[in-house]
C-alpha cells in the first residue's frame, strides 16, 4: 500500500458529537463508519501536507496522538476549502454528519482555528490490531 500520509485522529467527542455518534473518539467512529472526513485547519502545523493530497491518494490514520500502534487506511475522495464560522447553514450541516461533531462545535472550530481543508474519505483498510471482526471484511 503506497501511504501519501500519515497522522494521527485520535479526539474524543465527549458532549460536543452529533445525538446520533455512539463511538467515543473520532478514530472509532471512523472504523464504525460514522465518520467518513476529516477538517484539518490552516492555522495547523502540517497543514500543506493535506492540500497536496489527490483523490485517490491513502492516509493512514493512528488513534494515538504519536501515530503509535492502532491504524486505519483511508483514500482521499475529494477536498473543499471551507470556513465553518461562515459557511452555509445547509453546508455546516453536511460537514457534522460527516465529521460526527455537532454544528455548535463546528461553528466554534472555525472561530477560534479559521478557515480549513475538509477531506471527504472512505474506510480501505482497518489494522487486525484495532478490531479484529472489521479487518476481516477489508
Amino acid at each position: 500500500m503506497n501511504i501519501a500520509l500519515n497522522a494521527g485522529l485520535w479526539y474524543a467527542y465527549g458532549r460536543e458529537a452529533r445525538p446520533d455518534i455512539q463511538s467515543r473518539t473520532t478514530f472509532q467512529a471512523v472504523v464504525a463508519g460514522e465518520r467518513v472526513s476529516t477538517t484539518r485547519f490552516l492555522s495547523w502545523p502540517g497543514h500543506r501536507r493535506w492540500s497536496s493530497l489527490k483523490p485517490g491518494d491513502l492516509v493512514r490514520l493512528y488513534a494515538d496522538r504519536y501515530m503509535k500502534g492502532a491504524s486505519l487506511v483511508v483514500e482521499i475522495e475529494s477536498s473543499r476549502d471551507i470556513n465553518l464560522a461562515t459557511c452555509s447553514e445547509e453546508l455546516i450541516q453536511q460537514w457534522s454528519r460527516c465529521e460526527g461533531w455537532s454544528v455548535s462545535k463546528g461553528r466554534g472550530l472555525g472561530k477560534a482555528l479559521g478557515p480549513a481543508l475538509w477531506l471527504r474519505h472512505k474506510l480501505v483498510h482497518v489494522d487486525a490490531q484495532t478490531a479484529p471482526a472489521q479487518a476481516s471484511l477489508f
